[in-house]
């Protein structure tokens, strides 16, 4: 299984084995898009999106990938930020989604499998379980903070998916 906190300039990703104790952390790393050059000066069309759903496909070459987990995307109407940044992510959810046709899709809204818990504070919470459970050693830590909490939500999804019989 793959699960994947959907970027446009990175995602967070999460690749999981099945055994007869059932499922375990493989690796999770944050996988920045490949390099592009931009179409527009916002970079959020379908360039971008190629770029982004590619590198996650080069990092996964090595995983035999037969279910994706993928954040959808859903508009908050009180929500900040713009509702346009949303569109580019469930471009590339889509994509990404594509890029493993036989795998079986999951798409998990935020209520569903973290409810209303703030994006630092669930991060938080997967990274203790990751610690607590010995998969550590997987985890490939990025530089920057925001990023390492990417991938613990992709390290969360999963997480989810298998405590919730979802694969």
């Amino acid at each position: 299984m793959l699960s994947i906190d959907p970027g446009l300039r990175g995602c967070g990703c999460a690749w999981w084995a099945r055994s007869d104790e059932g499922w375990t952390l493989t690796r999770a790393e944050y996988v920045p898009a490949l390099a592009h050059e931009p179409e527009d000066k916002d970079d959020d069309g379908p360039v971008a999106w190629n770029a982004m759903v590619g590198a996650v496909e080069l990092a996964s070459a090595e995983y035999d990938v037969n279910v994706v987990a993928v954040e959808r995307m859903k508009v908050y109407v009180r929500g900040v930020g713009d509702p346009r940044d949303l569109l580019a992510l469930a471009a590339i959810g889509g994509g990404l989604v594509r890029a493993f046709p036989s795998a079986r899709p999951i798409g998990l809204l935020p209520s569903v499998w973290k409810g209303q818990t703030p994006r630092e504070v669930q991060g938080a919470r997967v990274e203790k379980q990751v610690h607590a459970r010995g998969w550590w050693d997987r985890v490939v830590v990025p530089k920057r903070k925001t990023h390492l909490n990417d991938v613990m939500h992709a390290v969360g999804m999963g997480l989810f998916c298998v405590e919730r019989g979802r694969v």
